[in-house]
Protein backbone atom coordinates (compact mmCIF):
# COMPACT_ATOMS: atom_id res chain seq x y z
CA UNK A 1 0.00 0.00 0.00
CA UNK A 2 2.81 2.41 0.87
CA UNK A 3 4.19 2.63 -2.65
CA UNK A 4 0.78 3.61 -4.02
CA UNK A 5 0.49 6.39 -1.44
CA UNK A 6 3.67 7.94 -2.78
CA UNK A 7 1.57 9.19 -5.67
CA UNK A 8 -2.06 8.92 -4.54
CA UNK A 9 -2.24 12.62 -3.69
CA UNK A 10 -1.39 13.43 -7.32
CA UNK A 11 -4.26 11.29 -8.56
CA UNK A 12 -6.70 13.69 -6.90
CA UNK A 13 -6.02 15.98 -9.85
CA UNK A 14 -6.21 15.11 -13.53
CA UNK A 15 -4.82 18.18 -15.31
CA UNK A 16 -3.43 18.02 -18.83
CA UNK A 17 -0.24 19.96 -18.29
CA UNK A 18 1.66 21.79 -20.94
CA UNK A 19 5.16 22.55 -19.72
CA UNK A 20 7.52 23.58 -22.46
CA UNK A 21 9.77 25.86 -20.41
CA UNK A 22 13.48 25.47 -21.11
CA UNK A 23 16.05 25.87 -18.36
CA UNK A 24 19.43 24.56 -17.35
CA UNK A 25 18.16 21.97 -14.88
CA UNK A 26 17.32 18.60 -16.37
CA UNK A 27 18.22 15.93 -13.77
CA UNK A 28 17.61 15.53 -10.06
CA UNK A 29 18.59 12.76 -7.65
CA UNK A 30 17.86 12.55 -3.92
CA UNK A 31 17.81 10.25 -0.95
CA UNK A 32 14.31 9.93 0.45
CA UNK A 33 12.43 8.60 3.43
CA UNK A 34 8.66 8.23 3.69
CA UNK A 35 6.94 7.86 7.06
CA UNK A 36 3.30 6.93 6.74
CA UNK A 37 0.62 6.68 9.38
CA UNK A 38 -3.10 6.04 9.06
CA UNK A 39 -5.83 6.93 11.53
CA UNK A 40 -6.34 3.25 12.38
CA UNK A 41 -2.81 3.05 13.83
CA UNK A 42 -0.98 1.42 10.94
CA UNK A 43 2.45 2.87 10.12
CA UNK A 44 5.39 2.22 7.80
CA UNK A 45 8.78 3.56 6.81
CA UNK A 46 10.29 3.46 3.32
CA UNK A 47 13.81 4.64 2.42
CA UNK A 48 15.95 4.78 -0.67
CA UNK A 49 17.02 6.98 -3.57
CA UNK A 50 15.01 8.56 -6.36
CA UNK A 51 16.12 9.66 -9.84
CA UNK A 52 14.44 11.79 -12.48
CA UNK A 53 15.59 12.93 -15.92
CA UNK A 54 13.00 15.22 -17.49
CA UNK A 55 14.12 14.38 -21.04
CA UNK A 56 13.29 10.71 -20.44
CA UNK A 57 10.21 11.52 -18.32
CA UNK A 58 10.70 8.58 -15.98
CA UNK A 59 10.93 8.51 -12.19
CA UNK A 60 12.99 5.67 -10.71
CA UNK A 61 12.82 4.78 -7.01
CA UNK A 62 15.62 2.53 -5.78
CA UNK A 63 14.02 1.33 -2.54
CA UNK A 64 16.50 0.03 0.04
CA UNK A 65 14.26 -0.35 3.11
CA UNK A 66 12.24 -2.21 4.31
CA UNK A 67 12.88 -4.45 1.29
CA UNK A 68 14.98 -3.97 -1.81
CA UNK A 69 12.88 -3.25 -4.85
CA UNK A 70 12.57 -0.68 -7.63
CA UNK A 71 9.65 1.37 -8.81
CA UNK A 72 9.65 2.82 -12.31
CA UNK A 73 7.04 5.43 -13.19
CA UNK A 74 6.37 6.32 -16.81
CA UNK A 75 3.62 8.68 -17.91
CA UNK A 76 0.99 5.95 -17.88
CA UNK A 77 2.40 2.87 -16.11
CA UNK A 78 4.06 2.04 -12.79
CA UNK A 79 6.43 -0.94 -12.74
CA UNK A 80 7.44 -2.72 -9.54
CA UNK A 81 10.59 -4.85 -9.80
CA UNK A 82 11.39 -7.19 -6.92
CA UNK A 83 13.36 -10.44 -6.78
CA UNK A 84 13.58 -10.46 -10.59
CA UNK A 85 9.81 -10.25 -11.00
CA UNK A 86 8.22 -7.27 -12.72
CA UNK A 87 4.64 -6.19 -12.14
CA UNK A 88 2.90 -3.24 -13.72
CA UNK A 89 -0.22 -1.22 -13.22
CA UNK A 90 -1.69 1.78 -15.05
CA UNK A 91 -1.63 5.25 -13.53
CA UNK A 92 -3.37 8.47 -14.50
CA UNK A 93 -1.68 10.28 -17.39
CA UNK A 94 -0.01 13.51 -16.34
CA UNK A 95 1.56 12.03 -13.21
CA UNK A 96 5.12 12.69 -14.42
CA UNK A 97 4.46 16.31 -15.41
CA UNK A 98 2.78 16.94 -12.07
CA UNK A 99 5.49 15.34 -9.94
CA UNK A 100 7.56 17.43 -7.53
CA UNK A 101 10.66 16.53 -9.55
CA UNK A 102 9.35 17.84 -12.85
CA UNK A 103 7.79 20.93 -11.29
CA UNK A 104 11.07 21.81 -9.57
CA UNK A 105 13.23 21.28 -12.64
CA UNK A 106 10.87 23.42 -14.72
CA UNK A 107 10.53 26.12 -12.05
CA UNK A 108 6.75 25.56 -11.87
CA UNK A 109 6.39 24.98 -8.14
CA UNK A 110 4.86 28.35 -7.29
CA UNK A 111 1.64 27.72 -9.23
CA UNK A 112 1.77 23.97 -8.57
CA UNK A 113 1.76 23.37 -12.31
CA UNK A 114 -1.81 24.64 -12.64
CA UNK A 115 -0.99 27.32 -15.19
CA UNK A 116 -1.86 26.17 -18.72
CA UNK A 117 -3.91 23.26 -17.39
CA UNK A 118 -7.62 22.47 -17.14
CA UNK A 119 -7.73 24.90 -14.20
CA UNK A 120 -8.22 28.66 -14.31
CA UNK A 121 -7.02 31.23 -11.81
CA UNK A 122 -10.15 32.52 -10.07
CA UNK A 123 -8.95 34.70 -7.21
CA UNK A 124 -5.80 35.78 -5.33
CA UNK A 125 -5.89 37.04 -1.74
CA UNK A 126 -3.27 37.96 0.87
CA UNK A 127 -3.61 36.38 4.32
CA UNK A 128 -0.96 37.64 6.74
CA UNK A 129 2.36 36.29 5.41
CA UNK A 130 0.80 34.12 2.68
CA UNK A 131 -0.56 34.74 -0.80
CA UNK A 132 -3.40 32.31 -1.55
CA UNK A 133 -4.67 31.62 -5.05
CA UNK A 134 -7.91 29.83 -5.87
CA UNK A 135 -7.91 27.68 -8.99
CA UNK A 136 -11.20 26.41 -10.39
CA UNK A 137 -11.68 23.76 -13.07
CA UNK A 138 -12.80 24.91 -16.46
CA UNK A 139 -16.53 24.61 -17.07
CA UNK A 140 -16.36 21.28 -18.89
CA UNK A 141 -14.57 19.66 -15.93
CA UNK A 142 -16.49 21.27 -13.05
CA UNK A 143 -18.69 18.21 -12.48
CA UNK A 144 -15.68 15.89 -12.25
CA UNK A 145 -13.11 17.69 -10.11
CA UNK A 146 -13.14 20.51 -7.57
CA UNK A 147 -11.16 23.61 -6.68
CA UNK A 148 -7.52 23.81 -5.69
CA UNK A 149 -6.06 26.39 -3.31
CA UNK A 150 -2.35 27.15 -3.48
CA UNK A 151 -0.52 29.20 -0.84
CA UNK A 152 2.84 30.93 -1.22
CA UNK A 153 4.95 31.96 1.77
CA UNK A 154 8.30 33.69 1.47
CA UNK A 155 8.08 33.44 -2.33
CA UNK A 156 7.95 29.62 -2.09
CA UNK A 157 5.18 27.07 -2.45
CA UNK A 158 3.87 26.38 1.05
CA UNK A 159 0.53 24.57 0.90
CA UNK A 160 -2.02 22.98 -1.42
CA UNK A 161 -5.66 22.14 -0.65
CA UNK A 162 -7.60 19.90 -3.02
CA UNK A 163 -11.41 19.67 -3.08
CA UNK A 164 -13.75 17.35 -4.91
CA UNK A 165 -16.62 18.51 -7.13
CA UNK A 166 -18.88 18.66 -4.07
CA UNK A 167 -16.49 21.14 -2.36
CA UNK A 168 -15.28 18.54 0.14
CA UNK A 169 -11.62 18.66 1.18
CA UNK A 170 -9.95 15.45 0.03
CA UNK A 171 -6.24 16.24 0.23
CA UNK A 172 -3.70 18.64 1.68
CA UNK A 173 0.04 19.14 1.18
CA UNK A 174 2.56 21.24 3.13
CA UNK A 175 6.01 22.03 1.67
CA UNK A 176 8.94 23.18 3.81
CA UNK A 177 12.72 23.04 4.47
CA UNK A 178 13.63 24.12 0.95
CA UNK A 179 17.05 23.21 -0.39
CA UNK A 180 18.65 25.67 -2.80
CA UNK A 181 21.34 24.79 -5.33
CA UNK A 182 22.03 27.84 -7.47
CA UNK A 183 18.66 28.85 -8.91
CA UNK A 184 17.18 25.42 -8.24
CA UNK A 185 14.84 24.96 -5.26
CA UNK A 186 13.45 21.72 -3.88
CA UNK A 187 11.33 21.11 -0.75
CA UNK A 188 13.24 19.03 1.78
CA UNK A 189 10.00 17.96 3.46
CA UNK A 190 6.51 17.36 2.11
CA UNK A 191 3.61 16.38 4.37
CA UNK A 192 0.61 14.81 2.66
CA UNK A 193 -2.80 14.44 4.25
CA UNK A 194 -5.23 12.23 2.34
CA UNK A 195 -8.87 11.97 3.39
CA UNK A 196 -10.57 8.80 2.17
CA UNK A 197 -14.27 8.27 1.58
CA UNK A 198 -14.49 5.82 4.48
CA UNK A 199 -13.36 8.55 6.89
CA UNK A 200 -9.79 7.29 7.18
CA UNK A 201 -7.03 9.88 7.23
CA UNK A 202 -3.54 9.02 6.00
CA UNK A 203 -0.55 11.18 6.88
CA UNK A 204 2.63 10.80 4.89
CA UNK A 205 5.85 12.67 5.66
CA UNK A 206 8.46 12.59 2.89
CA UNK A 207 11.97 13.92 3.50
CA UNK A 208 14.66 14.48 0.88
CA UNK A 209 18.39 15.02 1.39
CA UNK A 210 21.73 14.82 -0.46
CA UNK A 211 20.14 16.25 -3.58
CA UNK A 212 22.19 16.37 -6.76
CA UNK A 213 21.26 18.06 -10.01
CA UNK A 214 22.54 17.49 -13.54
CA UNK A 215 24.85 14.67 -12.42
CA UNK A 216 26.08 12.00 -14.81
CA UNK A 217 27.61 9.50 -12.38
CA UNK A 218 24.48 7.35 -12.03
CA UNK A 219 23.29 6.96 -15.59
CA UNK A 220 22.18 3.40 -14.90
CA UNK A 221 19.29 4.63 -12.77
CA UNK A 222 18.37 7.63 -14.90
CA UNK A 223 18.18 5.30 -17.93
CA UNK A 224 16.74 2.35 -16.02
CA UNK A 225 14.78 -0.05 -18.20
CA UNK A 226 12.55 -2.83 -16.91
CA UNK A 227 13.63 -4.99 -19.83
CA UNK A 228 17.18 -4.99 -18.45
CA UNK A 229 17.07 -4.81 -14.65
Amino acid sequence: MKRHLLFNFLLLLIPMFSMAQKDIYYRVRAEFSVKEKSSDGRSSLTMGKVYYDKARKRIVYDVLFPEKERWLFTDSVMYTIKDGITQKQPIVQGYIDFSIFNLSLNNNLKDYGLQNSIYELNKVVKDEDMVISLWTPKKEYAKIIGDVKVSIRGNQLYGVLVYDAAKKLIGKQVFSDYIKIGGFEFPGEIINFTYLENGEEITQITNYKNIKINNWDEDYFYNYNVAAP
